[in-house]
């Protein structure tokens, strides 16, 4: 029924029957994994909230109009359902063939001068990466929060531009921003 509902993939359903025909002791508990290749005929969403980017560990949960909404492991906003249902949740993994770009969201304290917006933007165009939105925080005493959302392939992608941005001598600290 849930299948016919689009509640559940069928691919995992059968997955969790092969699971539990199975009497091998190491296949108990663990949780079914499907791999992310296109996901044919699906509808597949990234979380808004957590930003999931290759590299990171992921999961995924099926959901009404939306299909599989796929949300980084350890995302807060997921936390008390993935505790009080956890047959909603399935693991998933990322294509290793993927070429596309996915967004990440980092914050940079930066020390407040004139030009280093500037300077900060030209060094994540040299690192391979595009900016997709920008805003600063309104207190700009000594040091100013940038807040930016960034096209990357993946996390060593978004490690490269972040260790360029830490070379820079007015960037005082950067972070990743899951929510």
């Amino acid at each position: 029924a849930d299948i016919g509902l689009g509640k559940q993939l069928p691919a995992v359903v059968a997955r969790r029957l092969l699971k539990r025909a199975e009497t091998a002791p190491e296949a108990k508990g663990k949780a079914a994994q499907v791999v992310i290749r296109g996901t044919e005929g699906m509808a597949v969403q990234l979380a808004s909230c957590c930003r999931p980017i290759p590299g990171d560990a992921i999961v995924g949960s099926m959901k009404k109009g939306q299909g599989l909404v796929v949300h980084n492991a350890d995302c807060r906003q997921i936390e008390r359902s993935r505790r009080n249902e956890p047959d909603q949740w399935i693991d998933v993994e990322w294509d290793p063939a993927g070429s596309r770009m996915y967004q990440a969201a980092i914050k940079v304290m930066v020390a407040n001068r004139r030009g280093v917006l500037a300077k900060v933007a030209s060094e994540i165009a040299e690192s391979g990466s595009n900016i997709d939105s920008i805003s600063m925080d309104e207190d700009r005493a000594v040091f100013t929060n940038m807040h930016f959302v960034l096209e990357v392939q993946n996390r060593q992608h978004l490690a490269r531009v972040m260790r360029a941005l830490r070379r820079l001598p007015d960037v005082q600290k950067i972070s990743r921003v899951r929510e």
